[in-house]
């Protein structure tokens, strides 16, 4: 569950900054935005409360016009003890747009990719069919402040989805 909430936080902003006045998805495969000035949206500061943990904190600056680069916390409720730290970067290129995050103390030793596949009407998705969940990670831009995500995938061979709000702080 912090694995996904910090993969909510780092494409709820992505989502925020992204969106367009329209309130539904075509089902087709849409040619994502390919400007740089569309990724301005991620930096900032990010919130996801969760009653039983903890929270997940995020924040995100801006290294060149292309790059981001972003550090995300899990933290017990105290807000004190730290349960996991992530490392993230979102690479924008002229065709496609590649969100990495290595997450520290995970069994993977490398950086693992979601590439986004769709992008209109305030829906984002990033997909990496290699993984079993979150293989799917939809952000559907719900106002200033609050984007819902839902996370799909497959986790010992049964479909699961996980959905969850993230709110920006700053």
């Amino acid at each position: 569950m912090k694995f996904y909430i910090y993969i909510f936080i780092v494409l709820s902003a992505f989502l925020y900054s992204c969106r367009n006045d329209a309130s539904s998805v075509s089902s087709e495969t849409t040619k994502t935005d390919s400007s740089t000035s569309s990724f301005n949206w991620i930096e900032g500061k990010y919130l996801v409360m969760n009653d039983q943990s903890g929270f997940y904190y995020e924040e995100w600056k801006k290294v060149d016009a292309n790059n981001y680069t972003g550090r995300g916390y899990f933290l017990k409720k105290d807000g004190i003890d730290t349960l996991y730290s992530i490392k993230m970067r979102l690479m924008h290129e002229k065709d496609k747009t590649i969100l990495f995050y290595d997450v520290k103390d995970q069994k993977e030793t490398k950086e693992t990719e979601f590439t986004l596949t769709k992008g209109e009407n305030n829906v984002y998705v990033f997909e990496n069919p290699f993984r079993d969940f979150p293989s799917i990670l939809q952000y559907k831009i719900m106002g200033d402040n609050t984007i819902d995500v839902t996370e799909r995938g497959f986790e010992k061979n049964k479909e699961k989805v996980v959905t969850y709000q993230a709110r920006k702080i700053d």
